[in-house]
């Protein structure tokens, strides 16, 4: 059920892109078809050459409109990279959310999986943190999002939620570790295996 909220959630953070809501009509789905291609664009180029290195221009060269165009759609590049972190995981969330009945540990290393194929977006995002109020707006979002899921899995497990909560927070941090630094598939599933067999 957990899952299901930060999904409905998630859901209308990326449908609301940075709080303008548009009229539905045929000029709002012409909108929402450019900005998924803006999006998907970005998202590109953000892996390819980092997020620093790449320009809104080169963006908006890419994705095939005028450079001052893609301002009518995104305010600055930090506004673009909020777009497409929720477009990320609004993509992966359907994946944990069908695994919602699968021991702990196997959707835990899921998220992470899902999390990993965005790169080097987290990285950014922690970059950002200190520069921009939107990310750090969207970083602390996340945080709690995460953590009130942890915090539902752990209670589900047997923990009081008192327990839960610090709980909850110390796995966010072992999976933003394991997001950051590199590892092998084997040593990510101990210190999974690890971390969970000490807070359940």
């Amino acid at each position: 059920m957990a899952f299901k909220i930060a999904y409905l959630y998630l859901k209308r953070q990326s449908r609301t892109g940075s709080g303008k809501r548009m009229a539905r009509n045929k000029r709002h789905v012409e909108q929402k078809i450019k900005r998924e291609e803006i999006e998907a664009v970005a998202m590109a180029l953000f892996k390819e050459q980092g997020y620093e290195k790449t320009s809104m221009s080169s963006v908006a060269k890419a994705a095939g409109v005028a450079a001052n165009t893609i301002y009518w759609y995104y305010a600055n590049k930090d506004d673009l990279l909020i777009a497409v972190l929720n477009r990320e995981v609004m993509q992966a969330m359907p994946q944990v959310i069908a695994m919602q009945n699968a021991p702990l540990t196997e959707r835990v290393l899921k998220l992470i999986e899902q999390f990993e194929s965005s790169g080097s977006l987290m990285t950014d995002v922690h970059s950002r943190v200190s520069h921009s109020e939107v990310v750090r707006n969207w970083h602390d979002r996340f945080h709690q999002m995460v953590e009130q899921l942890s915090v539902s899995e752990l209670i589900k497990a047997g923990l009081e939620p008192a327990a839960a909560q610090l709980d909850a927070r110390l796995m966010v941090y072992v999976i933003e570790g394991l997001l950051a630094h590199p590892h092998t598939m084997e040593e990510r599933v101990q210190v999974v295996e690890h971390a969970l067999g000490k807070l359940v």
